[in-house]
């Protein structure tokens, strides 16, 4: 079996290349395709042992003329790749990927299988209807439709008429990303924390994020009573009005990257809270947790649904800070035991759990 990866965000994500390499690891033949738009990007995040062709065959005209975008890319690609012996195609995009992979199976009857992330559901599908017919189209002509969240799920069974939705779950399945197992290296359920408690928000300053609802939320809770602290990390276009916003006890550490710098953030807080308003799973949720950190996370969103409620921490309705501020009490009840129940179901979505998932799939695809 041998899949071909269409990827065009490869070169802004960490999480393919872990799951193109956690694949390799389990023998699987692959290679990659990454269209891009600026030849910058080449050679960005290649996975060590997988064979990967970047091509720049998008412009940013494409936006408006989307068709261009296969139209450009599938003959070059004809030229340049040897496609006769892949097996399988995994768009890992609704609409960039999965157009190129819709075209390359009528052009060459090639199976596809198809995930769909935030820009997919979140945008593209919300704002720009003139694409909602090819993603339709996409979606039916599929082998299989990946979801990273039961939540996402539901939503994009409503992509297709009523008629034709039972047809798309009884292939659309929930696949969530994985977790490199480096990150449950040493880690131990954490005591009962003493006041303040550190409320730690991770993620870029933007109005997606809500990073001002999570210091409104903590300075709530807090009631000038010493009870909670912000413990912040990241930076956009919102980090003046959150520096602004800072109590003296409340801290933010800007951008910090790497596993082990992340891991001795989390270290430093005892919940995470990351409201955001849109989100198709959450990578943030499930590196906190992996570290023994609660998680109070956007309720309606990607993560919300992947654990019962309050197993791992709560979910929080986005935009109401007060609201939040009132599940970072309840956070707080049991605290130790579900610490201890985060790092557990942390490591159920290690990257060689996930990729058994993913193999069977690429297996039922074919067949």
């Amino acid at each position: 079996m041998r899949i071909l990866h269409i990827c065009r965000n490869l070169a802004g994500s960490t999480v393919f290349p872990e799951l193109f390499e956690a694949l390799h690891a389990a023998g699987t033949d692959q290679m990659v395709f990454v269209p891009e738009v600026t030849e910058k990007n080449r050679g960005r995040n290649v996975p060590p042992n997988v064979p990967t062709h970047y091509a720049v065959t998008l412009r940013n005209t494409d936006t408006v003329f989307f068709s261009r975008k296969a139209a450009r890319t599938v003959p070059y690609m004809e030229s340049q790749m040897d496609l006769s012996n892949v097996d399988l195609i995994h768009a890992h995009t609704l609409f960039t990927d999965g157009s190129i992979a819709l075209s390359l199976f009528k052009r060459h009857q090639l199976p596809y299988v198809v995930t769909l992330r935030y820009s997919d559901v979140a945008v593209i599908w919300k704002y720009e209807w003139h694409l909602r017919p090819l993603a339709r189209q996409i979606l039916r002509e599929a082998a299989a439709v990946v979801c990273l969240s039961p939540v996402v799920r539901e939503q994009v069974l409503h992509f297709l008429p009523a008629a034709q939705q039972p047809q798309l779950a009884a292939k659309c399945t929930v696949i969530p990303n994985g977790l490199d197992p480096e990150w449950l290296t040493g880690a131990a359920p954490k005591q009962q924390p003493a006041w303040p408690v550190r409320v730690g928000f991770a993620g870029n300053l933007n109005n997606r994020k809500r990073p001002l609802d999570v210091l409104k939320a903590v300075h709530l809770a807090d009631g000038g009573r010493g009870r909670f602290v912000f413990v912040g990390c990241g930076s956009g276009p919102l980090e003046a009005q959150v520096r602004t916003a800072l109590n003296s006890s409340d801290r933010l550490l800007g951008r910090i990257s790497g596993r082990q710098a992340m891991c001795d953030f989390y270290r430093d807080c005892d919940v995470l809270l990351v409201p955001s308003s849109a989100e198709t799973f959450g990578m943030v949720y499930l590196e906190a947790m992996s570290r023994g950190v609660p998680v109070l996370y956007t309720r309606g969103q990607g993560f919300d649904g992947q654990f019962p409620e309050g197993e791992v921490g709560f979910s929080v309705p986005c935009g109401q800070p007060a609201a939040q501020a009132e599940r970072l009490e309840a956070v707080l009840e049991g605290y130790e035991a579900r610490s201890a129940r985060c790092i557990e179901r942390a490591a159920e979505y290690v990257w060689p759990v996930t990729v058994s998932k993913w193999l069977t799939l690429y297996r039922n695809a074919l067949e």
